[in-house]
């Protein structure tokens, strides 16, 4: 978001105001939780004058835990909408879904009191936010709804001023004799291809050496096996990154990690930066090849 703009997440206590901020800070945002009221502007003053960065904006989430905050709203609106361009999102549910969601937490309300049941609480909650949910610009009910879709509708609302996400894709090579790669979400077995190491002139390079990608590429089966590979993963990252995926770890393996695994990691690489996959970032590592 550009300097100087404030995004205000509020709403009903188990509505999802955590999942949002968090989302905010995932694309950029300088976010802080329950900041007390009366440190916003010394805040924002801070940013103004460079000695907090916050390039793509400030998000803060107010909620009840602060017990002047729905009374001071819109005092607080006019004052930030003098200095910043301001957005308020507003997140409600049903009752019954949020002491679902209580119940599976184990929190406790912030407005619950002795003898109080937690519906009573939640209703209390939302009638003291009702000025405030009749203020916001804009009001998700996420009652049927997971967290990555709140995420979703959060970048949605925003897409126009947050820098866009990007999904890191790291390609890894390793040698299953030194252990398997750990964490990895996919992984390609390449030890049925013939092996360079055991062609003398080869035994000694690396899959970084045109020699050896050559005598690699060359089998047909490695070809097919790259196509295959190419597919699968134009099929998916569009998908992973659609469902919010941040990080992709993928790994190549052959017996040394030297040679196969070396020489599919940096050829998958390739293919991907020309196929310019939007919102990709690739990075290739080899993590056997100088052993």
């Amino acid at each position: 978001m550009s300097a100087g703009a404030v995004v205000i997440v509020t709403g009903l206590s188990g509505a999802g105001n955590s999942t949002a901020l968090k989302a905010l800070a995932d694309a950029g945002m300088y976010c802080i939780d329950n900041l007390p009221i009366e440190l916003i502007e010394p805040t924002i003053d801070l940013i103004q004058s460079g000695r907090i960065s916050a390039e793509h904006g400030l998000a803060l989430c107010m909620d009840v835990r602060d017990q002047s905050f729905s009374g001071k709203f819109p005092a607080i609106q006019r004052t930030l909408a003098q200095r910043v361009r301001v957005q308020t999102i507003f997140l409600t549910a049903d009752a019954p879904v949020l002491v679902t969601r209580f119940s599976a937490t184990r929190r406790r309300h912030p407005l619950l009191r002795n003898g109080e049941t937690l519906t009573e609480a939640i209703e209390r909650e939302r009638e003291i936010l009702g000025f405030v949910e009749e203020c916001a610009d804009v009001v998700f009910d996420t009652s049927n709804w997971s967290p990555q879709q709140l995420v979703r509708a959060v970048e949605s609302r925003l897409s126009m001023d947050l820098p866009p996400r990007q999904l890191n894709v790291t390609i890894t090579s390793f040698g299953f004799k030194y252990g398997q790669l750990q964490p990895v979400d996919m992984m390609f077995d390449l030890r049925f291809l013939d092996n360079p190491y055991f062609v003398p002139e080869l035994k000694n390079k690396s899959g970084l050496d045109a020699a050896v990608s050559g005598y690699i590429l060359k089998q047909p089966e490695a070809q097919v096996m790259l196509s295959k590979i190419e597919d699968l993963m134009t099929f998916l990252l569009p998908l992973y990154y659609k469902e919010g995926k941040h990080y992709l770890r993928l790994g190549v393996g052959c017996t040394g990690g030297r040679h196969r695994s070396v020489c599919f990691a940096e050829t998958i690489g390739a293919r991907f930066l020309a196929a310019g996959h939007e919102d990709v970032v690739m990075t290739i590592l080899h993590r056997d090849i100088d052993r």
